[in-house]
């Protein structure tokens, strides 16, 4: 399944998008009930979602411009399901600034914050993560 490229003057306004109220969960990635491996797609498609977030947002000065592409509403509206996966994205290199703003916004809790450089934050959120799963 190919997804359409974005331009980056078409994300949106971050204030636009608050004022529409938080993102829906997509027909996509709703569970199915005929056989087809619905955690697998999700996983997939997450996949998909952060190769193309990751590409558009190389060069942009802020995450904060970031979060208008379609791509982060999609992947902030799979919720908690999303959270091991962008704590893997984590553990390389590159790309953690965008990550580490999903995170902040999936979880009450921030492990990350205080921290004095992104690969720090990015340790702290991936020990919480290990700690949270290990329970």
């Amino acid at each position: 399944m190919e997804r359409p490229t974005f331009e980056a003057s078409s994300w949106g306004d971050e204030d636009d998008d608050l004022a529409q109220g938080p993102p829906t969960p997509l027909d996509a990635v709703s569970p199915l009930d005929d056989g087809i491996d619905a955690e697998g797609d999700e996983r997939r498609l997450f996949d998909e979602l952060a190769d193309e977030l990751a590409y558009a947002s190389r060069g942009l000065s802020s995450t904060r411009l970031a979060i208008g592409h379609p791509a982060y509403a999609e992947i902030l509206a799979m919720g908690e399901r999303a959270i091991p996966w962008l704590l893997g994205r984590l553990e390389t290199p590159g790309d953690r600034p965008i990550w580490l703003r999903l995170l902040g916004s999936l979880t009450q809790f921030q492990p990350g914050a205080g921290r004095d450089t992104i690969p720090e934050a990015a340790a702290a959120w991936v020990t919480w993560g290990k700690i949270r799963h290990a329970r």
